[in-house]
């Protein structure tokens, strides 16, 4: 009797460890709830100054973006696809370096053409709501570009940690 009550102590105290353990999620990276990146699709911070945009606005901004996304496609598929040769490269026994400097200055003159097409998006939104202030900051949302709305998350460190 006094073995079982042993047993079944340590089992229950390992239980509750566990329990405890595992209700922690995902260490420092977690992604639970309000830790996505996913705001209102104009930054950090900028959910008020958001809110406070006429319909008109969020219009005119939402095709905007839906504009830049369009207008980059190939150019973020290119540099996708170039990131990709030079991972393959970079398995190689043998990687040819003139091959990889190659890729490797393509890829930064997509990025430069890249930055300018965000900058004629910047600087288009701010015609439409200069209250959201777009400079240097480009567009964070739900898809990844940016830095985006952190809501609430402890963890992010660009984000909204109020």
């Amino acid at each position: 009797m006094k073995k079982s009550m042993i047993v079944i102590t340590s089992l229950l105290a390992v239980a509750l460890l566990a329990t405890s353990a595992f209700s922690w999620g995902h260490g420092k990276g977690g992604f639970g709830k309000g830790c996505g990146g996913s705001g209102q699709g104009y930054g950090t911070n900028r959910t008020s100054a958001w809110n406070d945009l006429s319909t008109e606005q969020r219009n005119e901004l939402t095709a905007l973006k839906q504009k830049f996304i369009d207008e980059t496609y190939e150019l973020r598929s290119d540099m996708m696809v170039k990131h990709q040769k030079i991972r393959m490269l970079m398995e190689t026994s043998s990687p040819d370096r003139a091959k990889l400097e190659t890729l490797s200055q393509t890829i930064t003159d997509l990025k430069g053409k890249m930055q300018s097409k965000k900058i004629d998006y910047q600087l288009a939104a701010k015609k439409i709501a200069p209250e959201l202030n777009m400079g240097g900051q480009g567009f964070g949302n739900k898809h990844g570009y940016g830095r985006g709305n952190y809501g609430n998350c402890p963890h992010a460190t660009g984000g909204n940690n109020q």
